[in-house]
């Protein structure tokens, strides 16, 4: 957590070139007169290469600002896809195309990548694939993320996908997750949402430890959780699968922010405990408590980063690996998304 919380490093960009109505041979000659025409002691650090398509303007935005955010420590050749609806007879052609290469200072040294912006029209936002190749860098991963929306598992573009980063809060719709589901079954997915819900899950899981809590885990008999669709369904599902709990225990309700409550009881049934995790309107912090009837209790907070998009995007880059426990949430989380099927 430590990691994402911190601010990125101030960027410089050493130089910029745009074009309207270019071909992508333009595009590649651009990036290459950039990088000769600098003269500078940076190194090129780039990692891999970060794809990003977005049909609106402020996810675009939002996504370029994220990048941007991470201040060089992700060094990525970041590929910013701006699809405009223009109808499929348009004619398929780069609307405009903006390169920049971008330097920051990160632990002492300079470092730079580059960052190209494309805006497409017409039939040749279905086949991305095609465009996008030649900008990929050799032997490092793609990391793909649809900003803002779902993809199909079936889209052109994910082929040359080594990660797909999703997010199930933007997306806005508990019914994408069986497309989350079948997507994990053909590349690895990392959840922007689920990277968001870390601090609640490390400060529940914390509640647990110690002598006198610890046995309360298998106790547990009541779950409510509140927050977006998406994120509480994932907490649920994530709860469900680690504490082998049936849906009926849980209750499961719309709030702006996410917030966890616990009831157990100890062995034999007495004494009882809550336990607790939310985040109040108007603070950047999460809190949680624990409390014993009768016995003990501990209380513990965690700040938040003013802006969750750049710190959640850094975790996910850093952790581009299949998560077992995300899976199992995510299998837990159609548990309360699919309605059980009819007993015969």
């Amino acid at each position: 957590m430590a990691d994402a919380v911190t601010a990125g490093a101030p960027f410089t960009v050493l130089g910029s070139w745009r074009g309207e109505s270019v071909k992508m041979g333009d595009v590649l000659d651009a990036m290459e007169g950039l990088r000769r025409g600098e003269q500078r002691t940076a190194t090129r650090t780039s990692v891999l290469s970060l794809v990003i398509v977005a049909s609106d303007a402020a996810d675009a935005r939002r996504a370029a600002e994220a990048v941007r955010g991470l201040g060089g420590r992700h060094p990525a050749r970041c590929v910013l896809v701006v699809t405009e609806d223009s109808g499929s007879e348009a004619e398929p052609r780069l609307c405009d195309a903006e390169v920049e290469l971008v330097s920051a200072q990160v632990d002492g040294r300079i470092v730079w990548w580059e960052e190209v912006t494309l805006t497409v029209t017409g039939a040749i936002a279905q086949h991305l694939d095609s465009l996008i190749e030649p900008l990929t860098l050799p032997d490092l991963p793609v990391v793909v993320w649809c900003a803002g929306v779902m993809p199909a598992p079936s889209d052109p573009l994910l082929r040359s996908a080594d990660t797909v980063l999703v997010d199930s809060k933007q997306v806005g719709d508990v019914d994408a997750f069986p497309a989350i589901v079948e997507l994990s079954r053909r590349h690895t997915v990392v959840d922007l949402s689920w990277a968001r819900l870390e601090p609640w899950r490390e400060l529940l899981a914390g509640l647990f430890e110690g002598r006198h809590f610890r046995p309360f885990v298998a106790g547990v008999h009541h779950v409510s959780v509140a927050g977006k669709e998406g994120p509480r369904h994932l907490l649920a599902g994530w709860l469900a699968s680690r504490l082998k709990l049936s849906r009926n225990v849980f209750h499961l309700e719309d709030a702006r922010h996410v917030s966890l409550l616990l009831r157990a009881s100890g062995p034999g049934g007495e004494p009882n405990a809550e336990f607790a995790v939310e985040r109040r309107e108007g603070e950047r912090i999460v809190r949680a408590w624990a409390s014993v009837e009768g016995g003990p209790s501990h209380r513990d907070v965690l700040p938040l980063p003013d802006d969750s998009l750049p710190w959640s995007l850094a975790d996910a880059l850093t952790h581009l690996v299949y998560d077992r426990t995300y899976q199992q949430a995510l299998g837990g989380a159609l548990t309360f998304v699919v309605p059980p099927a009819p007993d015969k």
